[in-house]
Protein backbone atom coordinates (compact mmCIF):
# COMPACT_ATOMS: atom_id res chain seq x y z
CA UNK A 1 0.00 0.00 0.00
CA UNK A 2 1.42 3.60 -0.92
CA UNK A 3 1.96 5.57 1.98
CA UNK A 4 3.12 9.61 2.04
CA UNK A 5 4.26 9.53 5.85
CA UNK A 6 8.03 9.76 4.53
CA UNK A 7 7.22 12.62 3.13
CA UNK A 8 4.85 14.35 5.65
CA UNK A 9 7.55 13.61 8.48
CA UNK A 10 10.10 15.15 6.24
CA UNK A 11 6.88 18.47 6.32
CA UNK A 12 7.90 18.17 9.97
CA UNK A 13 11.08 18.12 10.17
CA UNK A 14 11.17 21.25 7.36
CA UNK A 15 9.01 23.17 9.42
CA UNK A 16 10.20 22.42 13.01
CA UNK A 17 13.71 21.75 13.05
CA UNK A 18 14.89 25.00 14.35
CA UNK A 19 12.90 24.72 17.55
CA UNK A 20 13.96 20.64 17.81
CA UNK A 21 17.46 21.64 17.73
CA UNK A 22 17.20 24.23 19.62
CA UNK A 23 15.45 22.00 22.59
CA UNK A 24 18.39 19.62 21.75
CA UNK A 25 21.35 21.13 21.50
CA UNK A 26 20.65 24.73 24.01
CA UNK A 27 20.96 22.52 27.07
CA UNK A 28 23.65 20.64 26.86
CA UNK A 29 26.35 23.67 25.40
CA UNK A 30 25.16 25.91 28.14
CA UNK A 31 25.98 23.19 31.19
CA UNK A 32 29.19 22.43 29.30
CA UNK A 33 29.40 27.05 29.44
CA UNK A 34 28.64 26.51 33.09
CA UNK A 35 30.17 23.69 34.10
CA UNK A 36 33.72 25.27 34.78
CA UNK A 37 31.96 27.81 37.27
CA UNK A 38 30.07 25.26 39.36
CA UNK A 39 30.48 22.57 42.03
CA UNK A 40 29.00 19.09 42.83
CA UNK A 41 28.00 18.12 46.03
CA UNK A 42 26.79 14.77 47.67
CA UNK A 43 28.70 12.78 44.23
CA UNK A 44 30.22 9.08 44.44
CA UNK A 45 34.21 9.36 44.18
CA UNK A 46 35.02 5.64 44.69
CA UNK A 47 34.41 4.62 41.06
CA UNK A 48 34.94 7.61 38.47
CA UNK A 49 34.00 5.17 35.94
CA UNK A 50 30.93 3.82 37.64
CA UNK A 51 30.81 7.84 38.25
CA UNK A 52 30.78 8.99 34.40
CA UNK A 53 28.14 6.40 33.67
CA UNK A 54 25.88 7.57 35.68
CA UNK A 55 26.31 11.48 33.78
CA UNK A 56 26.04 9.83 30.52
CA UNK A 57 22.67 8.36 31.27
CA UNK A 58 21.50 11.29 32.93
CA UNK A 59 22.80 13.43 30.44
CA UNK A 60 20.65 11.44 27.66
CA UNK A 61 17.56 11.31 29.68
CA UNK A 62 17.51 14.66 31.03
CA UNK A 63 17.87 15.77 27.11
CA UNK A 64 15.51 13.48 25.76
CA UNK A 65 12.83 14.57 28.72
CA UNK A 66 13.10 18.06 27.66
CA UNK A 67 12.38 17.16 23.77
CA UNK A 68 9.25 14.86 24.78
CA UNK A 69 8.03 17.50 27.41
CA UNK A 70 7.81 20.16 24.46
CA UNK A 71 6.68 17.75 22.55
CA UNK A 72 3.33 17.03 24.63
CA UNK A 73 2.55 20.50 25.39
CA UNK A 74 3.15 21.58 21.13
CA UNK A 75 0.80 18.31 20.22
CA UNK A 76 -2.71 19.70 21.26
CA UNK A 77 -1.98 23.03 19.31
CA UNK A 78 -0.91 21.30 16.39
CA UNK A 79 -4.19 19.67 15.81
CA UNK A 80 -5.50 22.87 15.12
CA UNK A 81 -2.54 24.21 13.01
CA UNK A 82 -3.61 23.05 9.44
CA UNK A 83 -7.12 24.86 10.22
CA UNK A 84 -5.59 27.85 11.86
CA UNK A 85 -3.22 28.64 8.90
CA UNK A 86 -5.92 27.34 6.28
CA UNK A 87 -3.12 24.91 4.88
CA UNK A 88 -6.17 22.33 5.59
CA UNK A 89 -7.31 22.88 1.70
CA UNK A 90 -4.09 22.21 0.72
CA UNK A 91 -3.28 18.81 2.45
CA UNK A 92 -6.32 17.55 1.51
CA UNK A 93 -6.39 18.12 -1.79
CA UNK A 94 -3.62 15.43 -2.00
CA UNK A 95 -3.32 11.96 -2.45
CA UNK A 96 -2.67 11.38 0.52
CA UNK A 97 -5.23 10.35 3.46
CA UNK A 98 -5.90 12.45 6.55
CA UNK A 99 -5.20 9.41 9.01
CA UNK A 100 -1.00 9.69 7.55
CA UNK A 101 -0.97 13.47 8.32
CA UNK A 102 -2.07 12.77 12.09
CA UNK A 103 -0.11 10.00 12.22
CA UNK A 104 3.04 11.54 10.81
CA UNK A 105 2.65 14.55 13.38
CA UNK A 106 2.69 12.73 16.40
CA UNK A 107 5.44 10.32 15.00
CA UNK A 108 7.98 13.08 14.46
CA UNK A 109 7.08 15.25 17.73
CA UNK A 110 6.54 12.36 20.22
CA UNK A 111 8.85 9.92 19.00
CA UNK A 112 11.35 11.03 16.14
CA UNK A 113 12.44 14.32 17.81
CA UNK A 114 12.80 12.48 21.45
CA UNK A 115 14.89 10.10 20.19
CA UNK A 116 16.92 12.86 18.09
CA UNK A 117 17.44 14.64 21.10
CA UNK A 118 18.57 11.20 23.34
CA UNK A 119 21.36 10.54 20.72
CA UNK A 120 22.55 14.36 20.99
CA UNK A 121 22.35 13.49 24.73
CA UNK A 122 24.18 10.05 24.35
CA UNK A 123 26.85 12.42 22.46
CA UNK A 124 27.42 15.29 24.51
CA UNK A 125 27.50 12.71 27.48
CA UNK A 126 31.36 11.60 27.41
CA UNK A 127 32.35 15.42 27.34
CA UNK A 128 30.27 16.67 29.85
CA UNK A 129 30.96 13.53 31.94
CA UNK A 130 34.53 14.82 32.06
CA UNK A 131 34.43 18.39 33.30
CA UNK A 132 32.57 16.66 35.77
CA UNK A 133 35.25 14.60 36.68
CA UNK A 134 37.67 17.56 36.08
CA UNK A 135 35.68 20.14 38.53
CA UNK A 136 35.30 17.21 41.34
CA UNK A 137 38.43 15.47 41.53
CA UNK A 138 40.47 17.35 38.92
CA UNK A 139 42.05 16.95 35.41
CA UNK A 140 44.44 14.17 35.99
CA UNK A 141 42.35 11.86 37.71
CA UNK A 142 39.89 12.56 34.83
CA UNK A 143 42.23 11.55 31.88
CA UNK A 144 43.46 8.61 33.71
CA UNK A 145 39.66 7.29 33.77
CA UNK A 146 39.12 4.09 31.48
CA UNK A 147 36.88 6.07 29.14
CA UNK A 148 36.53 2.89 27.02
CA UNK A 149 34.96 1.43 30.00
CA UNK A 150 32.55 4.00 30.84
CA UNK A 151 31.69 3.67 27.07
CA UNK A 152 31.28 -0.22 26.99
CA UNK A 153 29.16 0.24 29.91
CA UNK A 154 26.74 2.65 28.98
CA UNK A 155 26.05 1.16 25.75
CA UNK A 156 23.96 -1.65 26.54
CA UNK A 157 21.85 0.70 29.29
CA UNK A 158 21.55 3.38 26.57
CA UNK A 159 20.28 1.24 23.87
CA UNK A 160 17.62 -0.50 26.28
CA UNK A 161 16.82 3.57 27.19
CA UNK A 162 16.30 3.20 23.49
CA UNK A 163 14.49 0.77 22.86
CA UNK A 164 12.03 1.43 25.52
CA UNK A 165 10.81 4.37 23.48
CA UNK A 166 8.54 2.55 21.73
CA UNK A 167 6.72 1.30 24.28
CA UNK A 168 7.11 4.62 26.05
CA UNK A 169 4.83 5.80 22.25
CA UNK A 170 2.66 3.20 23.15
CA UNK A 171 1.45 4.12 26.58
CA UNK A 172 1.51 7.63 25.85
CA UNK A 173 -0.74 7.40 22.74
CA UNK A 174 -4.24 7.68 24.60
CA UNK A 175 -3.06 10.88 26.40
CA UNK A 176 -1.47 12.32 22.93
CA UNK A 177 -4.83 11.57 21.15
CA UNK A 178 -7.05 12.07 23.79
CA UNK A 179 -5.73 15.71 24.31
CA UNK A 180 -5.21 16.60 20.63
CA UNK A 181 -8.94 15.39 19.80
CA UNK A 182 -9.95 17.58 22.44
CA UNK A 183 -7.91 20.53 20.82
CA UNK A 184 -9.77 19.77 17.62
CA UNK A 185 -13.47 19.70 18.28
CA UNK A 186 -13.07 22.12 21.56
CA UNK A 187 -10.37 24.59 19.90
CA UNK A 188 -8.43 26.11 23.28
CA UNK A 189 -10.81 24.89 25.45
CA UNK A 190 -10.51 21.62 24.74
CA UNK A 191 -7.00 20.58 26.85
CA UNK A 192 -8.45 22.44 29.76
CA UNK A 193 -11.85 20.11 29.71
CA UNK A 194 -9.93 17.38 29.72
CA UNK A 195 -7.09 18.34 32.40
CA UNK A 196 -9.71 19.81 34.91
CA UNK A 197 -12.79 18.22 34.25
CA UNK A 198 -11.36 14.52 33.75
CA UNK A 199 -9.64 15.48 37.31
CA UNK A 200 -12.77 16.67 38.55
CA UNK A 201 -15.02 14.21 37.44
CA UNK A 202 -12.33 11.33 38.81
CA UNK A 203 -12.60 12.84 42.29
CA UNK A 204 -15.92 13.24 42.60
CA UNK A 205 -16.72 9.59 41.67
CA UNK A 206 -14.04 8.71 43.80
CA UNK A 207 -15.14 10.66 46.87
CA UNK A 208 -19.07 10.58 46.70
CA UNK A 209 -19.75 8.12 44.84
CA UNK A 210 -16.76 5.50 45.90
CA UNK A 211 -15.97 4.93 42.50
CA UNK A 212 -12.46 4.04 42.27
CA UNK A 213 -11.55 2.67 38.94
CA UNK A 214 -11.05 5.66 36.75
CA UNK A 215 -8.23 6.21 39.08
CA UNK A 216 -7.33 3.23 39.07
CA UNK A 217 -6.95 3.26 35.78
CA UNK A 218 -5.01 6.45 35.45
CA UNK A 219 -2.54 5.24 37.99
CA UNK A 220 -1.50 1.88 36.39
CA UNK A 221 -1.18 3.79 33.04
CA UNK A 222 1.07 6.44 35.03
CA UNK A 223 3.07 3.26 36.24
CA UNK A 224 2.98 1.80 32.83
CA UNK A 225 4.53 4.72 31.46
CA UNK A 226 7.64 5.05 33.94
CA UNK A 227 8.32 1.13 33.59
CA UNK A 228 9.26 1.59 30.12
CA UNK A 229 12.88 3.31 30.01
CA UNK A 230 13.76 1.46 32.65
CA UNK A 231 11.11 -1.47 34.26
CA UNK A 232 13.52 -2.19 37.53
CA UNK A 233 15.80 0.97 38.44
CA UNK A 234 16.77 -0.94 41.78
CA UNK A 235 17.83 -4.15 39.27
CA UNK A 236 20.29 -1.36 37.59
CA UNK A 237 21.66 0.06 40.46
CA UNK A 238 22.42 -3.45 42.10
CA UNK A 239 23.85 -4.80 38.40
CA UNK A 240 25.72 -1.65 38.18
CA UNK A 241 27.70 -2.24 41.84
CA UNK A 242 27.96 -5.73 41.76
CA UNK A 243 29.93 -5.41 38.01
CA UNK A 244 27.04 -8.22 36.27
CA UNK A 245 26.56 -8.58 32.51
CA UNK A 246 24.73 -5.32 31.91
CA UNK A 247 23.56 -7.14 28.01
CA UNK A 248 21.48 -9.82 30.15
CA UNK A 249 19.91 -7.10 32.60
CA UNK A 250 19.05 -4.82 29.68
CA UNK A 251 17.45 -7.76 27.78
CA UNK A 252 15.33 -8.90 30.93
CA UNK A 253 14.66 -5.41 31.73
CA UNK A 254 13.48 -4.82 28.51
CA UNK A 255 11.54 -8.50 28.39
CA UNK A 256 9.71 -7.45 31.72
CA UNK A 257 8.76 -3.72 29.62
CA UNK A 258 7.36 -5.27 26.41
CA UNK A 259 5.26 -8.47 28.50
CA UNK A 260 3.25 -5.15 29.87
CA UNK A 261 1.75 -4.68 26.61
CA UNK A 262 0.43 -8.34 26.45
CA UNK A 263 -2.38 -6.70 29.08
CA UNK A 264 -5.74 -6.50 28.90
CA UNK A 265 -4.81 -2.68 30.58
CA UNK A 266 -2.84 -2.04 27.62
CA UNK A 267 -5.61 -3.32 25.07
CA UNK A 268 -7.87 -1.02 27.17
CA UNK A 269 -5.98 1.85 26.79
CA UNK A 270 -5.26 0.92 22.86
CA UNK A 271 -9.14 1.27 22.42
CA UNK A 272 -9.17 4.11 24.30
CA UNK A 273 -6.38 5.69 21.83
CA UNK A 274 -7.42 4.23 18.72
CA UNK A 275 -11.34 6.01 19.42
CA UNK A 276 -9.61 9.28 20.11
CA UNK A 277 -7.66 9.26 16.76
CA UNK A 278 -10.41 8.39 14.29
CA UNK A 279 -11.83 11.38 16.12
CA UNK A 280 -8.74 13.72 14.96
CA UNK A 281 -8.71 11.88 11.93
CA UNK A 282 -12.84 12.67 11.01
CA UNK A 283 -12.27 16.39 12.05
CA UNK A 284 -9.48 16.25 9.72
CA UNK A 285 -11.69 14.93 6.71
CA UNK A 286 -14.07 17.58 7.06
CA UNK A 287 -11.65 20.39 6.99
CA UNK A 288 -12.45 21.76 10.31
Amino acid sequence: MNTHIPTLLQREWMQHKRGWLIAALAPPLLFLAVLPFGTFTGMPTESPELMSVGVVLATTLVIYGICMLIALFQLPGLARRDTQDRSIEFWLSLPGRPSESVLSTVLAHAWLAPLGGAVVGMLFGVPIAMGVLSNKLGFADALAVNWGEVVLASTPLLLRGLAGTVPLMLWLAPVIFVLMAASSWLKRLGVPVVLIGGGVATAVLNKAYDISWPSEALSGLSDRINHTLVHDGQSLANTLQSGDNLVTWALRDLGATLAELASLQFIGWAAVAAAAFALIVMKRARGG
